[in-house]
């Protein structure tokens, strides 16, 4: 049984391996994303990464929102930090200015703290995905995932 001190750990650990295999599979099989924003959208295959991953820099003294579009800074810390993990995977995949195929990063890089990075992540992941009624009618609430409708 996981203990609450080693929940943090176990999510980012089985989330890490989840997106691995994701990829893997989004290249394997050369996917196209399903209802993507495109230049637009926040990334074109996941967004949870980026609400996790943003919150390990949290109180980070040393790595900024603007240093995640330094290819070094990224290649460097790509395995410790999830949120440099898929600005990877993006640098990866995709050509041409990372300003121009992923405008929304581009502009979160300008926001001045981790804080206020996370925080509006958050709340665009509660209006892009939660409150869209295609995303959410499939969602299995219980006892793991509770939904209050105050």
């Amino acid at each position: 049984a996981v203990v609450s001190t080693q929940s943090t750990g176990t999510v980012f650990y089985l989330f890490r391996e989840y997106l691995i295999l994701m990829r893997k599979i989004q290249m394997w099989y050369r996917l196209e994303p399903a209802g993507s924003h495109g230049v637009w959208g926040l990334d074109d295959y996941q967004f949870l990464p980026f609400i996790f991953g943003s919150a390990q820099f949290l109180g980070n003294p040393v790595i900024s929102p603007d240093h995640f579009v330094v290819p070094e800074v990224v290649d460097k810390h790509c395995d410790d930090y999830m949120f440099l993990e898929c600005i990877k995977f993006i640098n990866d995949v995709k050509t041409g200015p990372f300003s121009e195929h992923s405008n929304q990063l581009w502009g979160i890089s300008g926001v001045p703290t981790w804080t206020k990075v996370n925080g509006g992540l958050i709340k665009m992941y509660k209006a892009e995905v939660l409150a869209k009624h295609p995303v959410i009618q499939h969602f299995v609430f219980g006892s793991l995932l509770s939904f209050d409708p105050k």
